[in-house]
């Protein structure tokens, strides 16, 4: 009989329970006939290899922004990544809270339940049925990065501080927003914890993650300064609207704070097209009634309606208990402190305009005028929930050291309860019909000009090049000294 290591279980373990939740959150989609509705993402593609291919080398020669999940573009049929690289991504950010929680000291089990909880939260999760890809392309590096950052500091190794610096830049290079709410926070973190450590400034390990950031995030930052923000601009200008109004119209109404706790409280979404299928598909989706998204009309009053929802801000009951639970048995613990304040902050900032005496300053700083949506801020909420969750479960582990059945169960339980939640936002649309016109198209056979820039090619280069460095020395570094 095969005895497997602890640490092989644990992750045999995450893994196969993680698939099972991620086959039900896109129950009727995994054909490569049928694709989730998603409002902001292609669901059909050409169908020759060689045009999809000519696209995206146009969009390379363009921007010169390469990151290790474009291989799923290079690979094989889309139909067969399209609902797979939404959940790798999310199964990817549960492994980086395991690896982060880890570093902090906490057991496999308390680590990899964080990990779990994290993947299907809801709104961390639910943003599929919009179509948000970029948002799950950041989270698949990002959340690696508070684990690096614990892990440069601690021991000092060169290669967590170039795989640090390199996983900051990858997870720049689609969601500039909210990479920037994240990259702040993880920023912020590491000097909290550089403090605490009282370790001296490691310049050998600073210039090297400094360096790898600029190397692998030079065509993205050149993108979103040249591109992103300009059009941010543009879309204010045309909604005829002011730049606060703008900015705060996806604000969290106070009230919706209630749906951290109970579930679809107001509603599910307010895509017509998700609840018309996802019923036709058996599911109980229900309209969206809160106030989140409600645009404000000429005389500054709020709209009556016309609101816009396509997500879930249910951060689960279960992991909400177990927060508290963390919060109050780990309350002597400088971690616990910092996250507890940390998500106490983020949910105030997510209220946006409900809370205008708060997010004044956050429309104040640098760039805080284009942070569009308040209530992005509401994933950090919910990461700081979880981590704070994971700290409640490790507590309760210590405390009650036969009890790690039930909390297996308990934390099971969490996890398919928001996956009865995500599952609701899958809605099955059958895609032969439209890859049958858009073959017999003339823009399914089309590949736009080559119209490289030049500058934005050579960094390009040098961010493909850096970036097989960094993977191949993080990979193959020596590990003789481990980190506990």
């Amino acid at each position: 009989m095969i005895r497997l290591k602890p640490k092989t279980a644990y992750f045999l373990a995450f893994t196969g329970i993680f698939a099972v939740l991620a086959g039900f959150v896109f129950w009727g989609c995994w054909s490569c006939n049928y694709a989730p509705v998603m409002p902001d993402h292609p669901i059909v593609w050409p169908p020759d290899y060689g045009v999809r291919l000519g696209r995206w080398l146009e969009e390379f020669l363009r921007t010169g922004r390469f990151e290790p999940l474009e291989l799923f573009n290079l690979v094989g049929s889309p139909y067969w990544w399209q609902e797979f690289k939404y959940a790798f991504c999310l199964y990817l950010s549960g492994l980086g809270m395991a690896y982060f929680l880890r570093g902090r000291g906490l057991s496999r089990f308390a680590a990899y339940s964080g990990g779990l909880l994290l993947a299907f939260c809801g709104y961390w999760c639910t943003l599929y049925s919009a179509g948000h890809y970029g948002w799950f392309q950041w989270m698949a590096y990002g959340v690696f990065a508070f684990g690096l950052a614990d892990r440069a500091l601690a021991d000092g190794r060169l290669h967590h501080w170039i795989l640090l610096g390199a996983a900051l830049a990858w997870g720049s290079m689609h969601q500039p927003d909210l990479w920037m709410l994240f990259t702040a926070f993880t920023f912020v973190y590491f000097v909290c914890r550089w403090f605490a450590l009282g370790r001296k400034l490691d310049w050998r390990g600073w210039c090297a993650g400094a360096l790898s950031f600029l190397l692998v995030g030079a065509p993205g930052f050149l993108h979103a300064g040249t591109n992103d923000v300009a059009g941010r601009d543009r879309q204010i200008e045309e909604s005829g609207q002011d730049r606060w109004t703008f900015v705060t119209n996806w604000s969290m109404p106070p009230e919706d704070t209630l749906e951290f706790f109970v579930p679809r409280i107001h509603g599910d979404t307010s895509c017509q097209y998700t609840i018309y299928y996802a019923r036709k598909a058996g599911q109980d989706t229900a309209p969206y009634t809160g106030r989140l998204g409600r645009p404000m009309m000429p005389d500054g009053r709020e709209a009556p309606r016309g609101n816009y929802r396509q997500h879930s801000l249910y951060v689960g009951y279960v992991t909400c208990i177990l927060a508290a639970i963390g919060a109050v048995l780990g309350r002597k613990r400088k971690t616990v402190v910092f996250f507890a304040l940390s998500a106490l902050v983020f949910w105030l900032f997510s209220m946006g305009r409900y809370c205008e005496a708060v997010y004044r300053l956050v429309y104040a700083l640098p760039m805080g005028d284009y942070l569009r949506a308040p209530v992005k801020w509401h994933h950090l909420t919910e990461f700081c929930l979880v981590v704070l969750a994971a700290h409640g479960i490790d507590a309760l582990a210590k405390k009650f050291n036969r009890a790690y059945l039930w909390l297996a169960l308990l934390v099971l339980w969490g996890a398919a309860d928001l996956v009865r939640v995500d599952a609701k936002y899958c809605a099955p649309v059958w895609l032969g019909r439209q890859k049958q016109v858009l073959a017999a198209s003339p823009e399914g056979s089309s590949v736009p000009p080559f119209k490289p820039d030049k500058a934005a090619l050579a960094l390009g280069v040098i961010s493909l090049f850096t970036s097989i460095g960094a993977i191949g020395y993080g990979a193959f570094s020596a590990t003789r000294r481990r980190h506990s």
